[in-house]
Formats: C-alpha cells, structure tokens, sequence
C-alpha cells in the first residue's frame, strides 16, 4: 500500500538529528574551553616561571626582560606606580595608572606569586598577568615583576577548534538527519499504514485490514489487534445494519401508525402508515417538536403525558384531518439503561370499525324502523276486523286486501335482506361467464313492459349490437331488474325510460336512463346505502324497500365491476354500472 509520508518521520528525524547535534555540540564546546583552559594554564606556568626568576635577580631594566621573554614586562614600584614597562616610553610611563590594585599585582605584594586573565585597560587587548614579588631585606618585598602575553594565540587556536567542532555538529546532524529519516520511514510505514485504515473504519468502510508483513514486534501486535477490531465492528455493524433494516421493514409495512419521541418531546421516527394517516412529512418531521409536528391536541396530551413521568396510557382519538379518523391509541415509555428515554406511540386505525358499527346501528334502526309501519298497519286492520269489522260486508275486503299488501311488502323486505346478507357474506359467488348483456337486457325489458304500460312510462328497446361481458348472468339479470323497477316506479306518466349498452376501453357499460323527478346532486353519493331513500313518502308509496340499489351495488362490485348515478334537476336520473368486456 502506498502511503503519504506522515509526519512522524520528519519529528523523529529532526529529534535524533537535534539531540546528536546538541550532544556533540556541547562536547565539541567543552573541548574548546578545556584547550582553552590547557592553553592559558602553559602560559600560565611559564610566565610565572620567567616572572620568579627576573624577581630573584631583581631585574630592573622592563625592556630587557620582555625581550628575554618574549612578552610585555612590567616593574612595579610598592606604591604601584610603573618603574618600567616594556611596552611604554617614558611618556607612557608617566601618564600610566597605579597598579597597585590589580588582582595580581596586590597578591605579589603580599608575598605570593598570582596570574589573572583580562582585557589590558592600557592596551586594550585581552592579556595573561602573571606576578611575582622582589624580595627585599629583612624578607620584605620591595617591588613586584609582572609579564603578560596577550592571548591571540590562544584566541586563534580555540577559535579552530570550535570551527571544527561546529562542522563536525553540522555533518553529523546531516548524517543524523538522513538516517533517522530512513529508519523513521520505516519503522512508521507499518503505523502510517494502520493510521489509513483506522481513518477508513472511521468513514464506514469497515472491510479495511491492515496488510503485509508488520515484523514482529509491537507493530505487529498493533497490526492484529486493529484486525480483530475491524472484524468485530464490521460484524456488528453488519448486525446493526440487518435490524435496523428489519426494524424499518416491519415498521413500513405495519398498518398501524408508529411515532417515537425523545426524552426532550423532539420526534426521532414516523413510519409510513402514520405519515398517510396524519398527513405528516416523516423527514420534516424527524428532529422537530412532537407538538408542532403531529399537529393534534388529543395526541400530543398522551404523549406528554408519558414524557412527563406516567406509565403506559391507552385512549381512543378522533381526528378530522386529513379525514374523520378513529385511533385506538397506545403510548408506552421508552427505557434506556434503566431511565427514561422518550415515549413510543402506536396508532391502531378502527375507523372502519367504528363506522361498520355505527353502519350495524343505522341498520337495526332502519329494518326496525321499516318492518314496524307495515306491522302496525297489518295489527291495526286486524284489530278493526277482530273487533267486528269482518262483519262490515263493504269494507272488509278492503281491509284483507291491505293486510295482504303488507305482508307481501314485508315478504319483499325480508327477501331482499336475506338476499343482502348472502352477497354481503359471500354465500352467493358470482359465476363468471361470457354474458351477452343486450340479450338479457331486451328479455328483462320485456318482462316489465306490463308493469310500465300499466303506469303509462314507455319502455325503449335494447340496440342491436354486440355487448359481450364476463359476468353471471342470473346476478346480471337481477340488477338490470332492479334499475328498471325503480326507473318506473320512480317516472310520472308519459315518462320514458332507456337502457343502454356500449363497449369501451375494456368495459361495457349498461346505463338505465328515466326522466322522472330525478336525485338532488347531495344524495348522489348515498343513493346506493341501504335503506337510503330520496323522499321517503313517494318511496313507500312506489313500494320499495330501500334496499334494491345496495343489492345493485354489491351485485356488480362481487363481479370486478363498478356503479354509479347522474342526475338532473328536473329531468331524470341515471344509473350505471360496468363490467370487464368478454
């Protein structure tokens, strides 16, 4: 793999660089003091010597001295004053300071031979004193012999050396600098190499390994150990990832609705059904208040209610947006190490069974409301006739015959019922066929010419032409049967009423069309409920039941078809209904 060169092999280089050359520095700086030091303590030596001996002979002539010596010598009065002076005329001399406070000069005095280094304040040089007393009579000390050399010789030798020593630290913190850079590269290849796959398990690719030979020292255990870790997150990143994306199946394809809030009421999920059944955007949502977004006082009052420390809580909720929606609402709190952590509500749609239900109420109030007229009317005739009325030549058959008309009504109420209740069921499975429906059209049209010629409404035949559809023909029969029977009871005298067939984008469609006194356009939508009557007085007159447009509508939808009704205002109404074309 090749990687980047990092940074740790131009710090470890320049370290072991730095550190060689601060070490051979410091040593190459102690030699030149030590040479220097070396130096200054030969002088040292030898002008003492000469100094002791020029004392012992009590020379007084500085020049001849100095030149002996090769130096600059001094002969000093005990006042301090210069006697002579090799370096010095007799205008120097006189104008010279006192020497009798200088460092060596003081100790000569005092009877010991003394040496100090120092810049010349005469001279203006950096020199070497070296004193020596002369001894005088009585074993005093009469006058002091000083030489002194000037240390520019020294200066140059320690100035070489410490131009070697400084190149010698240049070359060997180059020297350095290169083989710290190699050994660094190489030893840092194998953790620059763990460092880019450790940054790739951090980006997600947790497939990354380290690879190739890491030698077998703590890199390689590094090496391995950041292997097994890969493996392990990888393994559990991979079981993370299959919950979460069974969780998410599961909660996608619930019916119920999910929401699940935080600790501090902000929503962390939404799944689909909720989404459809609010009327909420899940990604808008997620991250938001719960109150702002689900939007719903009864909701949000449960939700708060388990955030705010409760147990479990169950309520029913109705909503009125997007739609009358009905909730059997559960809200749990969530756990986590042991505290609270948000709450979980799950949302169970019962808005069907609440309006089967309420559809069951209507409907035992209706059969109720239904059987009782003709019953009261066939109890109240019976009475009459009990009570002596059979006796009344000219009215009892007039009785009976109502009697007897009630009970056929109630005979047909109760057969459409039954009839109702097995489509409803699925007792009555329509057996699908190919069905020629202008054919069966014309032979129920014929059958309630009678019917129509009697109420004065004209019955328009069936136009020729194919009108071919799978369907079973005896329901087929039934509903084109009802349409007719409520388009003549239902149009005046003089009326008309058209049946119709034609064949279209994979459908026939069978329309029957009267001009009686037609559907107001808000009843439309309800003519097909059971019992659902336009005007109930000139209903019950005609004789319906109220329940031959839902056998129609049940009828046709067992068959894979639809129905519906048009009207107008005066003008007549339509029904249709369509099924697949054969």
């Amino acid at each position: 793999m090749s990687l980047p060169a990092g940074r740790f092999a131009p710090r470890l280089a320049l370290a072991v660089g730095a550190l060689l050359a601060a070490a051979i520095g410091a040593m190459g700086l102690a030699f030149a003091e030590d040479l220097k030091s070396e130096l200054i303590g030969d002088l040292t030596r030898s002008l003492l010597i000469q100094a002791r001996l020029g004392a012992r002979e009590s020379v007084r002539d500085a020049r001849a001295l100095g030149a002996a010596c090769e130096c600059r010598a001094s002969v000093i009065a005990p006042d301090g004053t210069l006697l002579g002076d090799s370096s010095l005329d007799a205008k120097g001399l006189a104008s010279a300071e006192n020497h009798r406070m200088r460092p060596e000069v003081a100790a000569a005095f005092d009877g010991r031979e003394a040496s100090a280094v120092r810049r010349s304040a005469t001279l203006g040089v950096e020199h070497l004193y070296a004193a020596a007393p002369v001894p005088g009579p009585k074993g005093g000390v009469r006058g002091v012999i000083r030489l002194s050399l000037p240390l520019t010789e020294v200066a140059r030798r320690v100035g070489l050396a410490r131009k070697f020593v400084l190149w010698t630290t240049l070359a060997t913190f180059a020297a350095a600098l290169i083989l710290a850079w190699m050994l660094a590269r190489a030893a840092g290849r194998p953790l620059e190499e763990m460092a880019a796959v450790a940054r790739r398990l951090a980006a997600g690719e947790y497939g990354a390994r380290v690879r190739g030979p890491l030698g077998g020292d703590e890199r390689a255990l590094l090496g391995e150990t950041l292997n097994a870790l890969a493996a392990r997150v990888e393994e559990t990143v991979g079981e993370l990832s299959r919950d979460k994306s069974r969780l998410a199946a599961v909660l996608d394809q619930m019916a119920e609705g999910v929401v699940a809030v935080d600790a501090e009421g902000r929503v962390l999920l939404v799944n689909p059904a909720l989404s459809r059944l609010l009327g909420i955007d899940a990604a808008q949502a997620r991250g938001r208040g719960y109150l702002e977004s689900l939007r719903h006082h009864g909701l949000a009052e449960l939700v708060g209610e388990v955030l705010r420390g409760g147990g479990p809580a169950a309520r029913e909720l109705r909503l009125f947006s997007p739609g009358e929606l009905v909730f059997d609402a559960y809200a749990a709190p969530l756990q986590q190490e042991g505290r609270a952590a948000g709450a979980l509500v799950v949302l169970h749609d019962i808005t069907r069974l609440r309006r089967l239900e309420q559809v069951r109420r209507d409907f035992v109030a209706n059969v109720s409301h239904e059987l009782r007229t003709p019953l009261a009317s066939i109890k109240g005739f019976a009475e009459t006739l009990i009570d002596g009325a059979i006796d009344d030549k000219e009215n009892r058959l007039g009785f009976l015959k109502t009697i007897e008309e009630q009970a056929v009504h109630l005979s047909k109420l109760v057969d459409d019922l039954l009839d109702l209740s097995s489509i409803e069921s699925g007792h009555r499975q329509p057996k699908l066929a190919a069905t020629d429906l202008r054919a069966l059209a014309a032979d129920v049209a014929r059958r309630f010419a009678p019917a129509a010629a009697e109420r004065g409404v004209t019955v328009a035949s069936v136009p020729p032409g194919p009108a071919t559809a799978l369907a079973d023909a005896e329901q087929v029969r039934q509903v084109l049967a009802n349409l007719i029977d409520n388009a003549i009871k239902y149009t005046e005298s003089g009326g008309r009423v058209e049946i119709a067939l034609e064949t279209k984008g994979g459908e026939v469609v069978a329309s029957v069309r009267d001009t009686g006194m037609g559907i107001p356009e808000t009843d439309l939508a309800r003519v097909f409920e059971r019992f659902y009557r336009v005007d109930k007085s000139r209903s019950r007159e005609a004789g319906g039941t109220g329940l031959g447009l839902a056998i129609v509508k049940h009828l046709v939808e067992a068959q894979g078809g639809r129905v519906w009704a048009e009207s107008r205002q005066p003008g007549g109404s339509a029904f249709f209904f369509a099924l697949k074309a054969a």
